[in-house]
């Protein structure tokens, strides 16, 4: 049994000490890193929906994009995701993730919040973090660590805020690049975006310039992709 499956098992036995009601999906373990889901307390008279995820990794993409999907996808109502340092689970960490799991559900400052991660550390202390913050960290990190600026790269412009001035431009592999009308260096897209339609698809060439800690990176040297003016005859 791996570590992952061991914290996940000690947990659900301290939720069900608590008099929580769980159930375990197969295909939502496969899918979206729900080990298991709280439907309700006994005797707690409060609607209860919560995912959970426990393991010992630390800033694991993979896994953090899967149990992100089944926020977004509406899988269940609350989920928490819970990185517990190795020395935590032998000092009373899984009895803290039990704290910070009913925190989630029952302390009114978490109520708006649909999926949220939580890092105990080896001290038994806590610290909540936001989930997709931390998944664009991460993506933005590795996109350097495959990147270096100046790289040739292509997509396709899928949005574009003529107010604005900005857009975005996404890749074959699902990647999202930010765009200004000032990295434009084609006079006829130039003269077309103003009257981007949403919905429009443009393909692109493109190189790679940073993300200067942003959201998205920047995409410079923007052009339109031959294929363009192809599709037209």
């Amino acid at each position: 049994m791996s570590n992952s499956n061991a914290l996940s098992d000690e947990l659900r036995t301290r939720f069900e000490e608590a008099g929580a009601i769980l159930t375990v999906d197969d295909s939502f373990v496969e899918h979206y890193n729900l080990d298991f889901t709280v439907t309700r307390f006994d005797p707690v008279h409060a609607h209860v929906n919560l995912g959970v995820h426990v393991t010992s990794a630390r800033d694991d993409l993979d896994d953090l994009n899967k149990f992100l999907q089944a926020s977004k996808r509406g899988i269940v109502l609350k989920s928490v995701y819970i990185e517990m340092s190795e020395v935590a689970v032998d000092t009373g960490g899984v009895l803290v993730a039990l704290g910070a799991c009913l925190a989630v559900l029952f302390d009114r400052r978490h109520q708006p919040s649909k999926c949220i991660g939580v890092r105990i550390f080896e001290d038994c202390s806590f610290q909540f973090f936001d989930l997709e913050e931390t998944v664009n960290r991460l993506e933005r990190r590795f996109l350097d660590d495959d990147l270096a600026i100046g790289d040739d790269l292509a997509g396709r412009i899928i949005a574009y805020f003529t107010d604005k001035g900005f857009g975005f431009i996404q890749t074959d592999d699902d990647r999202k690049f930010f765009f200004h009308i000032a990295n434009v260096v084609d006079d006829d897209l130039r003269a077309r975006l103003p009257g981007y339609v949403l919905g429009e698809i443009i393909p692109v060439d493109f190189q790679y310039g940073g993300n200067d800690g942003k959201k998205y990176p920047k995409a410079v040297n923007v052009s339109v992709n031959d294929e363009y003016y192809e599709d037209d005859y």
